[in-house]
């Protein structure tokens, strides 16, 4: 399990490698909704999925594993069990977006 940096940014694109396969992970801070939204492309940049809303403590690809989303899972960690994730708490690290690896998904 490992943290993934996020810019203090309204909406960023991030390149990780998850599982050994390279994504580009976009969030993007809905004004009018208040909450981070979640989209996921592919190295070729080709869109996966896009639209999910970035929950805390709450497995995020699981309704999307009929698409090429990563093997693993991710995770917005919320140490103080908050209901919502605020425009700040995401890249300030209050709140962690955290990505479980395929095996220790499988092991746990």
């Amino acid at each position: 399990m490992f943290e993934i940096p996020i810019l203090d940014a309204n909406d960023s694109l991030t390149e990780v490698e998850l599982d050994g396969v390279t994504y580009f992970l976009r969030l993007s801070w809905n004004s009018e909704a208040e909450l981070w939204v979640l989209s996921i492309e592919n190295a070729y940049n080709e869109l996966i999925v896009a639209g999910i809303a970035v929950v805390p403590d709450t497995p995020l690809l699981g309704a999307y594993r009929h698409l090429a989303v990563p093997a693993g899972e991710l995770v917005a960690r919320a140490p103080d069990r908050r209901d919502a994730i605020s425009r700040t708490a995401l890249p300030s690290g209050v709140v962690s977006l955290m990505y479980i690896e395929a095996d220790e998904v499988a092991d746990g």
